[in-house]
């Protein structure tokens, strides 16, 4: 069917017969929420009948009488119904006829849904032409919709790829709606509080683009304006389930407040978003979940920064089980070298435009005669000892034999297990063989037989490093050097690495590595991607089949 005929034969809404869409959830009542608002809205802004409601009360009897207003919401639902329907069609032929061009040839991506929403607006088939605040007619809370094109058709979210949406209303942009897709940093506080982040950040495109300072204009200006005035917003999210992703409305929000943060070395704002009260909740047996963000539904933030600040990008504390916070621990980023731990430095290399395996290195010499490393960064396989260039070399910070030592540069959280205490997942995606993190702790020695006091903490961890002679006249410990051990304690003092738990089946490899000093009895304990990693995956490693002699022991009470 073309698309002419598709539009001959619905172009006209009125005289269309209803049908359910796919993709849209009409199973939920008619009924809707009553919202409270603490300001008027413009009048040629076509609020959405004000933010009161179209809340009834609703009487299932067959010979009840519909009053106008009953009559009103299902003609308002019967036009959505039948506008997404139109929109499937379209979207069904341009989908068939793209498939039928590449013919299992690769042909650059083209987005189909775009391209139809595209030709109902020239058509003039969008529900409601101007942009406004407010519920959208026909839409309840909770209402799923599988395309980002389909929330532009029915008026609740024009921009397609955008998350803010905005109109000009006396010279001032203020904002209408925004959709949480996962792209930036999103995360709810609680229940009814929604911390969004706001727009903008990249200069250029591609792989070439930069990351710079965020600006209060466009999205985030409406979003701040709107805050002055009590505008209401809509809240959409991108939500996951076996089925795929869909986006679900959530109601209507108002802009408590907003702030600008560091976040990789950058200023980004941060909006504060506060869920109107009085709204239609979810039920628990529905299984569309607003605010299942790529993690439960249930989670809120605890703690905004573990490391307080300490790493290059913060470390927040999600907790959807009990509420509580991880245990008051001191967090170091590098190991804590004790008064009688003495260096052994040797020479470094001479490479004072990077080191390479293709030229004569002594780093390179002492890792087999190649650079363990990949151009990214990405360790080429697990082997007994990594040597990093360290200060005695004579290559520059950028060297690609300079991996660990710069420290980690993923977003991590920590989230509350429903059994096994504290985790590590990273919001963001992790390619294998990537750097994840040291585990930091206190270096202390200790004989072969003496036994390791674990303390009551929850997370009391332990790595067992190497075993000999230490001739330091000041080393603690027996007076017979021969059984001497040591170990990295990270019980009172540690860092994320800490909270990484054990699994048969890990997604992370340790391996040692040497960089500020030669000592192989005391490696620094790095963890890699053993393979890629998917965002909010637990990060977990198999400590019982470590790499060469490397063996940690983990106490949880």
């Amino acid at each position: 069917m073309s698309e002419k005929q598709i539009l001959r034969i619905y172009g006209n809404s009125s005289n269309s017969t209803s049908s359910e869409h796919p993709s849209f959830n009409f199973s939920r009542s008619l009924k809707r929420p009553k919202v409270y608002a603490t300001r008027d809205f413009p009048e040629h802004c076509e609020p959405a009948k004000s933010l009161a409601s179209c809340s009834r009360n609703y009487d299932a009897s067959v010979n009840e009488a519909v009053s106008p207003k009953e009559e009103q919401e299902k003609m308002d639902r019967k036009k959505v119904k039948e506008a997404l329907k139109l929109f499937q069609e379209i979207y069904k032929h341009l989908s068939d006829e793209e498939k039928a061009k590449r013919k299992g040839e690769f042909i650059g991506a083209r987005r189909t849904d775009i391209e139809a929403a595209e030709r109902l607006k020239k058509k003039g088939k969008f529900i409601h032409s101007k942009k406004q605040f407010g519920h959208i007619p026909g839409i309840s809370i909770g209402d799923r919709f599988r395309l980002r094109a389909e929330l532009a058709v029915i008026g609740l979210h024009r921009q397609y790829t955008s998350g803010i949406d905005y109109m000009v209303h006396e010279g001032k942009k203020f904002a209408t709606s925004v959709v949480n897709s996962g792209r930036y940093e999103n995360k709810a506080k609680t229940v009814d509080i929604l911390i969004y982040s706001g727009q903008g950040g990249r200069k250029g495109f591609g792989n070439k683009a930069e990351q710079v300072d965020q600006k209060l204009e466009r999205g985030n200006l409406a979003l701040a304006n709107s805050m002055e005035r009590e505008y209401p917003i809509r809240v959409i999210h991108k939500c996951h389930d076996k089925e795929g992703s869909s986006y679900v409305y959530d109601g209507l929000y108002f802009v408590k407040r907003f702030w600008r943060e560091k976040d990789q070395g950058k200023f980004v704002f941060k909006f504060e978003l506060l869920r109107i009260s009085g709204q239609e909740k979810f039920s628990r047996r529905n299984p569309i979940e607003s605010r299942k963000l790529k993690s439960s539904c249930k989670e809120c933030c605890v703690v905004g920064d573990v490391s307080e600040g300490r790493e290059n990008m913060q470390i927040s504390v999600m907790n959807g089980v009990d509420g509580e916070k991880p245990e008051i621990f001191s967090y170091i980023t590098e190991v804590s070298y004790p008064e009688w731990f003495k260096e052994i430095h040797q020479s470094g290399c001479d490479c004072t435009n990077g080191c390479s395996s293709s030229i004569r290195c002594r780093c390179s010499f002492k890792n087999r005669g190649e650079i363990p490393f990949t151009e990214k960064g990405a360790i080429i396989g697990p082997r007994p000892v990594v040597y990093e260039c360290g200060p005695s070399c004579k290559c520059p910070p950028s060297c690609m034999n300079r991996v660990t030592q710069h420290g980690p540069r993923i977003k991590f959280e920590l989230f509350k297990t429903e059994s096994r205490g504290w985790g590590v997942r990273s919001r963001s995606y992790i390619s294998s063989g990537s750097f994840v993190c040291e585990f930091v702790g206190k270096l202390r020695q200790i004989k072969d037989k003496q036994k390791v006091d674990c303390g009551q903490g929850r997370f009391s961890g332990f790595v067992k490093l190497g075993s000999g002679k230490y001739d330091a006249s000041s080393a603690e410990g027996s007076s017979d050097r021969n059984e001497t051990g040591f170990i990295l304690d990270a019980k009172e003092s540690g860092n994320v690495g800490r909270f990484i738990g054990y699994s048969s089946s890990p997604n992370l490899l340790i391996q040692r590595v040497l960089y500020n000093h030669d000592d192989e009895r005391m490696p620094h304990i790095m963890m890699f991607a053993a393979k890629n990693i998917p965002p909010m995956q637990e990060l977990t490693c198999d400590y019982d089949h470590p790499v060469d002699q490397i063996c940690r022991f983990q106490y949880r009470l």
